[in-house]
């Protein structure tokens, strides 16, 4: 029996906090793993070489490079990285990108969840396999697999697909397909352990996992565990996100702005005809600190941004994760030709978000602050749903913060018999699979609507001079304290507060279920080689229930008026489909040891697909291999790909968001309604001339499903190859162009996005989606603005892959290898709608699809001497364009009333470096101390105009 104890430990926060030393212990081979395609510099050299399925084809090759572009991590990879979960491991992959969830998402997030998004395409079309096959779970918070629900000491290697494989594996491959090989095999007892924490002495992690193995001729079998636990790190503890940052001239006039629903309240009336800072009448006031509130004079003219409210101390740039898994993997042979195998997962997660406390609208929420109540100085009702009545936002800080404390348990099971057919040269496989996800959410921090209503209601003082909820004794509410929103931050009002506070419950359930019959092997021998091929016949059903309190159901199609604040309002769903599918595959050697051909192959194949819901759909690819000298390959491919909606997609319940809006419509002109028609559609009701403007950065977004969606469809080609020069041993070249083209983009629109097309093309399409008050006081302003899944417009994206490996083996100074995978954007083209603007999105970031830096690179070294190793490691990310990146979209001069765009805002390159060092003792006991963000490199500022969380890009 083997042992080994791991304290592994890599410290730092990847969004850029400090970076610290850290110790530990753990076992691995004198090697240096940056990339599994070559051999480790300690590797004895075998030359046996065994059949296997490499990811992209269902062939059986022995065939270590082939027409597919396969970028691959094997264990000792991700050992001496110091990477402490599957989601980080895959956001340091240069041709993932995007706008992926992972656990610094805390604003939408809060689930634990990361997602991997290959070429910025979406989670949603990047498939994950595990052995080869679908996980088939969803995530709340994702909408697709999430790879943190996968035991990170299960996992030997990771095979990534850098292109599109529709016909090899159906829906969702469109970006590629990540592929996570479990271990096998294994004999003996591990234990590993690690510890870290960030040099701001924050954000501590720990890590524990056994692993078991024993096998014999007949069987083998492995049983493992792993207790995951990440600290939170809050948003307050770090320069970069402790203020709410604004950018309101490109480059300069940076503000430390925040929210107008502040503690002291807004109030959106001046019956003293305050004069505000430009000498004309304020439009609104707030609360002087210390005063009472029961007095008109207690009131002064609210002041932004010093007014405004700074929630970012109470947000997290890191949320709390506590993680623990189980596993087995089990072989059997029942005889010389067949086998039984299974591998079973479990996984518990617990986590949670925490965001500032409630910001109250009146308005929104639809709750009426009454004339006649004791507390209102002001003579005037305030708020409502039908905008009659100005409107009063608050802070409520007495309430706590809105926190969720949310559960995720996942189960796995993978299982099947395998085995020859008979004396023919034919295997079969014939597999079940079953996996489901149980997602459940306590969110607190909020307050009852009818409790509140009557308590913000007509009051009157008793006999006692005790106020009381109506209008006289004889109307008494029974059970009801009144509450002073005016001043609600004296200790009875924080006890009243309390009283009618309220949490909620959701509920999120899927299930999948597949099984599927898989053949392979020889058809015919031809004078360049075998011909081969793969076939089969699968079946899956996948299953969704989203259930939420009854207090948080809203009616439709807005979904504004619940029991609870607005943004919480949804609505039950349920929904599922099932698909039927035949597949096929053909290896075709054309030419073998010619002159100029030593080899050419041809890998051939199709897929029928019949989905219950969306009819069928028919994909194929072709693949060439063409060898012109033994250490050249030109390869190329070609494949068609299509992603089927998810659930969420189709039937997912809707949600209420906050949505940081840059409206063309603040200090609207006639001079621009008639230089633009278009104005007239996106700022209905807002009257020019008046200088408008939306009192709060942020509006009501509803985002929400479609049942209409139909698949996206597309195609995918590379071209490339592969050069291993003979007269330089150990080194390795590979260069591939790729190309996307995907049309009819299920998408959910951003409001700012379909702001701009709106005002650019008309098109009621998006113009139709902004709800504004029509009058009253508060004509003009967003009601809600729908941010709605469709099947709409197209991408196109392609660019280069760069792969270098080197190795020097047994020199005087070590083992040395060098390793750079580098991914070049050259386009990224969004046609969002037809006559609707392009968009070059590549170099850019952009709030709906992300950062798009047209150049990611990561680069190694390792070096290996007597037990002892190092890897250095050095991720870079090209120059970013953030265009038109302010509040307001534009600056208006108040005499000509000429608007001009704010200039763009350009963020530098940024390079991130890791450090790990190793000492593996005869024991096989392992000591690895590693740095992450060893220069303390700090994030770009993309300020809170432009993103959710933490000023910066979180994902």
């Amino acid at each position: 029996m083997s042992s080994n104890l791991s304290i592994r430990q890599a410290v730092g926060l990847a969004v850029g906090t400090a970076g610290a030393a850290a110790a530990s212990l753990g076992y691995a081979p004198l090697a240096l793993g940056a990339d599994a395609a070559g051999p480790s510099p300690a590797a004895a050299p075998d030359n046996t070489l065994d059949e296997v399925v490499v990811t992209g084809s269902r062939i059986r090759r022995v065939d270590a490079e082939t027409a597919s572009p396969v970028f691959v991590l094997d264990s000792q990879a991700i050992q001496e990285s110091g990477i402490a979960s599957v989601g980080e491991l895959m956001s340091r992959i240069p041709s993932i990108g995007g706008n992926a969830t992972n656990p610094s998402v805390n604003n939408g997030g809060g689930f634990g969840e990361s997602c991997t998004e290959l070429r910025g395409l979406d989670c949603k079309r990047t498939l994950v396999l595990v052995d080869g096959r679908r996980i088939g779970l969803v995530g709340t918070t994702s909408d697709a697999t999430d790879v943190n629900q996968i035991p990170l000491p299960l996992i030997d290697r990771v095979e990534v697909l850098k292109e599109g494989a529709g016909a090899i594996y159906g829906s969702d491959a469109i970006g590629g397909v990540v592929n996570f090989i479990t271990r096998k095999d294994t004999d003996g007892l591990e234990i590993n352990a690690d510890y870290g924490r960030t040099s701001k002495n924050d954000g501590a992690h720990h890590d524990v996992s056994l692993l078991f193995g024993t096998s014999t001729d007949k069987w083998s079998f492995m049983v493992g565990g792993d207790i995951q636990k990440q600290d939170a790190v809050s948003a307050g503890n770090r320069a970069f996100s402790k203020y709410a940052l604004y950018l309101y001239g490109g480059t300069t006039g940076v503000t430390k702005g925040g929210s107008s629903r502040v503690p002291t309240g807004r109030i959106y009336a001046n019956p003293l005809g305050l004069l505000g800072a430009n000498g004309k009448p304020c439009g609104s006031l707030t609360r002087i600190a210390g005063a009472a509130g029961s007095a008109l004079t207690d009131y002064r003219c609210f002041q932004a941004p010093g007014d405004l409210y700074n929630y970012q101390p109470l947000n997290l740039i890191l949320t709390p994760t506590e993680r623990t898994s189980v596993f087995s993997k089990v072989n059997y042979k029942i005889n010389d030709d067949v086998e039984a195998y299974s591998t079973v997962t479990a996984t518990h997660t617990h986590s949670g978000y925490q965001i500032a406390p409630l910001p109250f609208d009146s308005l929104a929420d639809n709750v009426v602050l009454s004339k006649d109540s004791v507390y209102n100085p002001f003579g005037t009702s305030f708020g409502g749903a039908s905008g009659l009545n100005p409107n009063f936002t608050l802070r409520l800080s007495s309430l706590g913060n809105r926190q969720s404390d949310t559960s995720s348990d996942s189960a796995v099971f993978n299982g099947g018999v395998k085995g020859k057919l008979g004396l023919s040269d034919w295997t079969w496989d014939m597999n079940l699979s079953y996996s489901r996800l149980d997602q459940h959410a306590v969110v607190s921090g909020y307050f009852l609507n009818s409790l509140l209503n009557n308590a913000l209601g007509p009051s009157f003082l008793d006999s006692s001079g005790t106020p009381q909820c109506g209008t006289s004794v004889a109307t008494e509410i029974p059970g009801c304290i009144p509450v002073n929103f005016f001043n609600p931050t004296t200790p009875s009002q924080v006890a009243a507060l309390k009283a009618i506070s309220a949490n909620y419950n959701t509920e999120n359930v899927y299930t999948y279920k597949a099984a599927e019959l898989d053949l392979n092997g020889k058809v015919i021998d031809l004078p360049a080689g075998t011909v081969q091929a793969a076939t089969g016949f699968s079946y899956d059903d996948r299953r969704q229930v989203a259930t939420a309190d009854a207090i948080v159901q809203a009616l439709p199609p807005l979904y504004l008026d619940c029991q609870l604040s607005q943004e919480t309002c949804t609505g039950n769903t349920i929904g599922g489909y099932n698909s039927k599918q035949v597949f096929g595959e053909l290896f075709v050697p054309i030419l073998k040891d010619l002159p100029g051909a030593r080899a050419l192959n041809a890998d051939l194949g199709i897929r029928y697909s019949n989905y219950s819901l969306f009819g069928s759909a028919t994909k194929g690819d072709a693949k060439l291999e063409y060898r012109p000298v033994k250490d050249l390959l030109i390869r190329g491919t070609f494949s068609q790909v299509f992603r089927v909606p998810t659930i969420s997609d189709i039937a997912g319940p809707p949600t209420n968001t906050s949505v940081t809006f840059n409206d063309p419509c603040t200090n609207l002109t006639s001079a621009q309604l008639a230089a633009n028609p278009n104005l007239s559609k996106a700022c209905a009701g807002v009257a020019p001339n008046t200088g408008f403007k939306e009192p709060n950065g942020q509006i009501t977004g509803l985002n929400e499903s479609s049942p209409n969606l139909k698949p996206e469809t597309g195609h995918v080609s590379t071209m490339g190859f592969v050069y291993d020069p003979e007269f330089v041993p150990n080194l390795s070249i590979e260069t591939d162009y790729w190309k996307y083209y995907i049309d009819g983009l299920i998408t959910l629109l951003d409001s700012n996005y379909s702001m701009q097309q709106c005002v650019a093309t008309g098109s009621p399409t998006f113009c139709n989606l902004i709800h504004r008050y029509a009058s009253g006081p508060n004509a003009g302003l967003v009601q809600v603005f729908q941010n709605p899944q469709f099947n709409l417009g197209s991408l196109n994206t392609d660019g280069v892959d760069v792969t270098l490996k080197y190795q020097l083996k047994n020199t005087f100074t070590g083992s040395w290898q060098f390793g750079l995978d580098w991914t070049h954007t050259l386009t990224y083209l969004n046609d969002p709608a037809p006559g609707a603007a392009l968009q070059e999105i590549a170099g850019s970031y952009n709030r709906q699809f992300g950062n798009y830096a047209k150049d990611r690179a990561m680069g190694t070294i390792g070096w290996a001497m007597h037990g002892a190793d190092a890897l250095l490691t050095v991720r870079y990310l090209a120059p970013i364009t953030l265009f038109n990146p302010s509040v307001t979209g534009v600056t208006t001069n108040p005499t000509t009333g000429v608007s001009t765009p704010y200039p763009d805002l350009k963020i530098p390159s940024y390079v991130y470096i890791d450090l790990t060092l190793g000492y593996t003792f005869p024991t096989k006991t392992r000591v690895q101390v590693g740095i992450q963000n060893l220069t303390d490199k700090q994030p770009p500022l993309l300020y809170q105009n432009n993103v959710t969380n933490a000023n910066t890009d979180v994902q």
